[in-house]
């Protein structure tokens, strides 16, 4: 029941009788919720006419007032009008709005489908990379991408989900390099997935300098101190005369504790020390080339000033990378030399992924199906549905050929070689598709998996649910497809989200200080059944306690990783996201279950001929005016990618069902006709909220 439309049309023919031309669409938008409920369903602040009318917001309040009360009984559905300052108010007729949303909730058309809709949508997302594990950051994409088909459904389009799985690459042949030269172990029989993590977090340590040595960092040298004075302009700094052994180089430092004739660390020019670029610069009348390292810079200790001196005899120009070597590093080897062995032997099991050849590719394919067999897993374990899966490795081949047609188009430029096209007149500077040596690039697949889409699946709308680092990576892709002539290309979108992250910080599969996805089933199972299902047992079949068990967990990590808006930050904290009150999972499950049992204490209830006019509490009435909303507030949710939206939803109608169950009992409630009417309410506020948990993936229980 669209009370803002009446209410719009309504003001539209006031408006006109005091000579001002607004559409009903723009008088809608310009409705509002009232702050305090007592003044009325909907306001009409006045402002906005001030300029036009030259008159005081009040002023025009009341004449739009008069007007008003003159067309009112031609509207049934606003029972009242008043003026309050500057607002013009509306009150709503609450029996009609009860009988049009109950009668129809009850009756299954208030949350049906919406009519159907043109355009054919594509989802993608999730998109994780084989090889790797698969872990809680993870979820958030994934809910996410899911609830968004899901919105799109129910709004009337045709969706198709997607999931383009990274399945090639550095990552695969990092993983398959330790497998087959360094593990000794026996392979798992479960967890495979997660095993092939473990494999590429253990590469990947192997070839970090960090492993090898403390200082990581290849331009840093021990340099010997020729002098050191006072800087004329700055006196807190020296200017210091370094000699390398084959040639001396002048720096302006702030650092302590060294003296003429120490060795010192010193960084040269090109060197990123401290996530910092070290440069030339002039500064002070000095020229300085390069710097001083103090400890903190370097990872010594945590002094920013002071500077560590290098053992007397520590040759000149010699690498810190070798002098502060870890044990790690055999004797006779040097650590660079080692290093480079290590990516070599990586950069060759890549060479024969590409080339094809038999016994690696075998290998490949096998350790590949590990990881698809526990994403499967996982995706059934999130309620997820993809009706299509692309790899990285179907859109290399094809990416290229696809560039090279463009590029005779004219659509693309070739340079020495490399192929890309030239953005920077929208802004977009150069996306570079094809490297020297032949290598497609990220944005080359997603231009042949974009072909796909439009003309094999016949999208009209392509959503890419990718993080927020990739923004220009897709602006540049978007204008490629423009330019070669997609019209689609105007309806692609990415929708960037923020990381998952631990209270301590950010996850990261290099580091391997990731919360793992069976870790997470493990600890949310323990956790719901301690503190949610443990009396129960003896009570409930085994069956019941398992299933709910698994429900709630499920609303936990859904609805904790959908509440935040796509773009805010999300902090993993499995105690606050399992708690039973407040903006959780569990909580709304507890709505649900809670309304499930009042109705079951009812027992057999006859909706065929409610007395809705008897509901009549304001609490009653702002939760009849909540429900009202729904449609409205899940389209704007599928329009704007927002699942959030729906969070807010559903965390709000349970709040104002429980202020109307405290406030309004339906078990003993003051007529036989007023209990009727209001189990009528409540089992709507039940289904509407069993919809609105629907899209968000989650599924309801009948008691906890």
């Amino acid at each position: 029941m669209d009370t803002r439309r009446d209410v719009a049309e309504l003001l539209k023919e006031a408006l006109g009788a005091i000579e001002l031309q607004n559409s009903v669409d723009a008088v809608y938008g310009m409705l509002e919720v009232p702050k305090d409920a007592a003044h009325g369903d909907w306001a009409f602040p006045c402002f906005t006419l001030a300029r036009e009318l030259k008159k005081a917001p009040p002023l025009i309040a009341k004449s739009l007032f008069e007007e008003c009360q003159k067309l009112v009984s031609r509207f049934p559905n606003v029972s009242g009008v008043s003026a309050l300052g500057p607002y013009l108010n509306f009150q709503i007729e609450k029996s009609a709005l009860a009988k049009f949303l109950l009668s129809s909730l009850l009756g299954g058309e208030f949350l049906a489908a919406r009519p159907e809709k043109a355009d054919r949508i594509m989802v993608e997302y999730s998109q994780p990379n084989t090889h790797k594990a698969f872990h809680v950051g993870h979820i958030r994409n994934a809910s996410l991408g899911d609830s968004i088909s899901r919105l799109f459904r129910w709004a009337g389009y045709s969706v198709l989900q997607a999931n383009y799985l990274g399945d090639e690459g550095t990552h695969v042949a990092r993983c398959l390099w330790y497998f087959q030269n360094y593990y000794t172990g026996e392979v798992p029989t479960e967890n495979l997935g997660e095993f092939l993590g473990e494999l590429y977090v253990r590469a990947t340590e192997m070839l970090d300098l960090s492993v090898l040595t403390t200082v990581p960092y290849q331009g840093v040298l021990a340099a010997k101190v020729l002098s050191k004075e006072v800087c004329a302009e700055k006196g807190e700094l020296h200017v210091v005369r370094l000699s390398l052994g084959n040639e001396e180089k002048t720096v302006l430092t702030g650092g302590t504790g060294f003296s003429v004739g120490d060795f010192v660390p010193y960084a040269i020019p090109g060197t990123k020390v401290a996530d910092r670029q070290v440069s030339i610069v002039t500064k002070f009348g000095v020229t300085s080339e390069g710097m001083i390292c103090s400890d903190k810079e370097i990872g010594l200790s945590e002094d920013p000033y002071k500077v560590t001196v290098l053992p007397p005899g520590t040759p000149e120009g010699a690498s810190l990378v070798e002098l502060y070597r870890t044990e790690s590093v055999p004797a006779g080897k040097g650590v660079l030399e080692m290093l480079a062995e290590r990516q070599k032997e990586v950069g060759s099991v890549l060479k024969k992924l590409e080339d094809g050849d038999e016994s690696t590719v075998s290998l490949w394919q096998e350790t590949k199906e590990w990881s698809l067999e526990e994403f499967r897993d996982n995706y059934r374990w999130l309620d997820c549905h993809f009706d299509h899966w692309f790899f990285e490795s179907e859109f290399g081949e094809a990416g290229k050929e696809l560039v090279r047609t463009y590029l005779k188009k004219g659509i693309f430029q070739e340079d020495d070689g490399a192929v890309g096209a030239d953005l920077r007149e929208y802004g977009l500077g150069f996306c570079l598709l094809i490297k020297r040596n032949g290598t497609a690039l990220y944005a080359t697949r997603d231009l042949a998996l974009a072909q796909i889409k439009f003309e094999k699946f016949k999208i009209d709308r392509s959503i890419y649910l990718v993080d927020a680092a990739q923004t220009l990576h897709f602006q540049q892709v978007f204008k490629c497809l423009e330019l070669m002539g997609y019209d689609q290309a105007k309806k692609c979108f990415h929708q960037s989200y923020a990381q998952v992250v631990r209270p301590d910080g950010k996850m990261s599969s290099r580091k391997g200080n990731v919360i793992l996805f069976s870790q997470l089933k493990d600890r949310l199972n323990e956790k719901i059944r301690s503190e949610f299902l443990e009396k129960y047992v003896g009570e409930w079949s085994q069956d019941e306690i398992e299933e709910t068990c698994y429900r709630i967990s499920l609303a936990t990590i859904r609805y904790g990783m959908l509440k935040q808006d796509n773009n805010s930050q999300i902090v993993f904290d499995l105690d606050e996201w399992t708690a039973r009150t407040g903006n959780t999972g569990p909580y709304m499950m507890y709505a649900y279950a809670r309304i499930r049992s009042i109705l079951r204490e009812l027992g057999a209830v006859d909706f065929s001929n409610v007395s809705y006019g008897v509901l009549a509490h304001p609490s009653e009435i702002e939760l009849l005016l909540h429900i009202n909303s729904y449609p409205e507030t899940v389209l704007r949710a599928a329009e704007q990618l927002a699942p959030s939206l729906v969070c807010t939803y559903v965390f709000e109608l349970a709040k104002k069902f429980n202020r109307m169950y405290q406030e309004c009992s339906v078990l003993k409630a003051e007529s036989e006709e007023l209990k009727i009417a209001r189990a009528a309410l409540i089992e709507s506020v039940a289904k509407v909220l069993a919809h609105g948990l629907e899209l968000l993936g989650i599924k309801t229980v009948e008691r906890m």
